[in-house]
């Protein structure tokens, strides 16, 4: 007896070690959990009616028809939201819930109103929508809750239907057992259960499911330690967060918090009463009355817990009936499909400064630079224009990068031509030739040295023939396989032939132009081969983001940059992301090449752009050899779209730059808010007329005149023979056009 007793206490301060070491602790191992940006409102901003009803419904906030009085509603009519917003714990603080009035005219915010206050306010930021969750290897994800945050009548249902007593036992309720092995025995199966609150949330947390006496008795046992060790708020809490609720895929959906969210896309602040019954429903059996797989059963269980509940007198009947009458309704948020390619992108700038276990373990917080109107509508381009341009399905890809020049921030991100494949990530891996996008580098390049280049410098498009080391002949042609003569590098670029700007390449050499593409962001290592003159080398949609940015933003370079801010659990700052600026290029060059770069858009190559589009941009066609691959790298104001189209095995793609990607960066830029590109010159930039035959000055009046910026003291200093054609009705129109 002795030795049983020594064994039996030494097993039980065994269970209390275990009890405790778990509580004591961190109980759980919490999954980074992503956010997109949130979007900031304020008086001036670029936003149209049916974005911010994007975003309103991407956030699964709910629309009625009388002013909202609840967080995550709003009203809309006309032009004009009154909206409830939900608080939110940011990067700088936490956000109180708003009541706003929200005014657009046409597509810019005209006014920004608190409803409370009774005053104009400057800006307003609507809570993020989550991403996705890193998580650790058993898959387990949670949004945790706190007890206070959790509505009082939640909690009253909850004990109502799992452990009416729980505030009376210890853990264990005799009575509860008796009670259900009554009623077993009457209908001659296991109807009833006599389990706790707190046995239950022991045997998830530290035993196995398997019914047999020994795990009984070890859940009874942990169940009376665990209370004597810890208050019942502590345990509802903790159950709380713990209880299974479903699977999505390989994550486990544990806690309420979650499940509010995956189920019906809210907080658990947020649900009514008929929501609440389902989830509590589900405790029971996650997955036998799974709202999404079995809505039947689910309702039926429903109904059962708002029968109980009102039969206990926590609701009227009156409020039973409405509730049951009511059609469930689930979203069934998935983690998986999400924006899989830009998910990508901040796991691999993570790393750099976090080490994998902590972004499945430590329950961090990112805040990303991800906009989901931008997402959406450049998923939405490559959807729809894919097939059209794959006409014999042969398996056309396609990647897109967005961004905001002026702070390098990553607004979109798609890796193949099915937006929501999560494999091989053609934005940031695929290496492809990037043809004519090199052009504006090698201009640039040039125009630098402005004391040996101009826009209005003579190049010749002749034959060309070089003979490599191997003894290879190596002679490009232009696109029309046609020879243009002398032309100026601005008619050169604008037409993108490819002879003047090989030409060009050789004579800077190559060192100069892998100089300049450093300066503009690139630390591409450039073969040592005539023809990268002309884009043969590869090179990534982002890589190349990364270096248009540098032309979008006049100049100033950034980092690309997905992520704004760490927190950790506590919501305390581990880290901010800032903005990284530099200016390596001179802007005067930068401004010379963007005026061309305008006008490409409008005379050029990407000329359909200017009857497409009703404001103004910039960009460039890219075709490589064969037709192998087309892009189209553009910009307006305040957003730079790169586009890549092409086949993975490197076949003819039969398309252009314009043919193809423009295609689809047009749909895009044509769906989303953006500012006009705006031509900005330096105070050492002037505009002067050239002849764009010789080069040399001109007269707005002559017939070959063309206005280009120059640096002051580049400009020709001799004049070519004004010669206007026509008669001298044409000559004086010419003057006055």
């Amino acid at each position: 007896m002795v030795v049983f007793i020594l064994i039996a206490s030494a097993y039980l301060v065994w269970l209390d070690y275990r009890v405790v070491d778990r509580f004591t602790g961190r109980i759980w191992s919490l999954p980074a959990r992503v956010y997109a940006r949130p979007l900031e409102l304020y008086e001036g901003k670029k936003l149209t009616v049916d974005e911010l009803l994007f975003e309103l419904n991407n956030l699964d906030y709910v629309s009625v028809s009388t002013p909202p009085s609840r967080p995550g509603r709003y009203h809309h009519w006309d032009d004009h939201f009154e909206i409830k917003t939900r608080a939110f714990q940011f990067w700088d603080g936490k956000e109180d819930s708003h009541t706003i009035r929200v005014d657009i005219d046409g597509d810019t915010v005209s006014g920004l109103y608190d409803l409370y206050t009774q005053k104009d306010v400057s800006l307003v930021r609507l809570d993020p929508a989550y991403i996705t969750g890193i998580f650790p290897s058993h898959g387990e994800d949670r949004i945790l809750v706190k007890l206070e945050d959790t509505p009082e009548i939640f909690r009253e249902m909850l004990i109502m239907v799992e452990d009416r007593r729980f505030y009376e036992h210890h853990g264990v309720d005799l009575k509860s057992i008796a009670r259900a092995l009554v009623a077993n025995i009457k209908a001659g199966k296991t109807v009833q259960g006599g389990s706790t609150i707190t046995q239950q949330l022991v045997k998830n947390m530290f035993l196995t499911s398997d019914r047999n006496l020994w795990r009984k008795i070890n859940e009874a046992l942990m169940s009376v330690l665990l209370e004597l060790h810890y208050g019942k708020q502590q345990i509802l809490e903790t159950y709380l967060n713990e209880v299974y609720l479903g699977q999505d895929s390989e994550r486990a959906i544990h806690g309420f918090g979650l499940a509010s969210d995956f189920y019906f896309g809210k907080a658990i602040t947020e649900l009514d009463l008929d929501q609440m019954a389902t989830l509590i429903g589900m405790v029971k059996g996650a997955s036998y009355y799974n709202p999404v797989r079995n809505p039947q059963r689910s309702t039926q269980r429903r109904n059962v817990v708002l029968d109980v509940v009102q039969q206990q007198g926590l609701i009227s009947p009156q409020q039973a009936a409405l509730q049951k009458q009511k059609q469930l309704v689930v979203t069934s948020r998935s983690n998986r499909a999400r924006y899989p390619a830009f998910v990508n992108l901040v796991k691999r700038q993570l790393v750099r400064d976090y080490a994998a276990e902590d972004l499945k373990s430590e329950g961090l917080l990112i805040y990303t630079t991800l906009d989901p109107y931008v997402q959406h509508q450049t998923e939405e381009a490559i959807i729809n224009w894919v097939p059209a341009l794959d006409w014999n399905k042969a398996g056309l890809q396609a990647a897109a990068v967005v961004v905001s020049p002026g702070n390098g921030e990553v607004l979109a991100i798609v890796g193949d031509s099915n937006p929501s494949y999560s494999g091989f990530n053609r934005a940031l891996d695929a290496q492809r030739h990037i043809g004519s996008l090199i052009k504006p580098v090698v201009y640039l390049a040039a125009v630098t040295h402005k004391e040996r280049y101009t826009l209005g410098s003579v190049l010749s498009d002749t034959r060309l023939r070089i003979q490599g080391e191997d003894k290879k002949i190596w002679e490009p042609e232009n696109y029309d396989m046609q020879f243009h003569g002398d032309v100026i590098m601005y008619e050169a670029l604008l037409k993108s032939y490819n002879i003047p700007a090989a030409r060009l390449g050789l004579e800077l050499g190559l060192a100069d132009i892998t100089s300049t593409l450093k300066k503009l962001g690139s630390d591409k290592v450039i073969p040592p081969y005539p023809s990268v003159t002309l884009g043969a080398f590869d090179m990534s949609p982002f890589e190349m983001a990364r270096v248009y940015q540098t032309f979008a933003a006049n100049g100033f370079n950034s980092s690309l940059r997905s992520v704004r801010a760490v927190l950790d659990a506590h919501a305390n700052p581990l880290q901010r992301y800032e903005l990284d600026v530099n200016r390596d290029t001179d802007p005067a060059a930068i401004s010379l090449i963007n005026f061309v770069l305008h006008n490409v858009t409008r005379s050029g190559t990407a000329k359909r752009l200017a009857e497409e589009l009703d404001f103004a941009v910039a960009g460039k066609t890219g075709t490589s050899d064969d037709l192998n691959d087309s892009w189209f790298a553009g910009f307006s104001g305040d957003k730079l779209g790169v586009v890549w189209v092409g086949f993975d095995d490197h076949r003819t793609t039969g398309l252009t730059g314009s043919s193809g990607a423009m295609r689809i960066w047009s749909q895009l830029f044509k769906s989303i808010s953006t500012t006009p590109f705006r031509a900005e010159m330096p105070a050492d930039v002037h505009m002067v007329w050239i002849d764009r035959e010789s080069g040399l000055l001109s007269d707005k009046g002559c017939e070959n005149a063309v206005e280009l910026p120059f640096i002051k003291g580049s400009e020709p200093a001799e004049s070519a023979e004004c010669a206007p054609g026509g008669s001298p009705l044409d000559w004086l129109k010419n003057i006055f056009k």
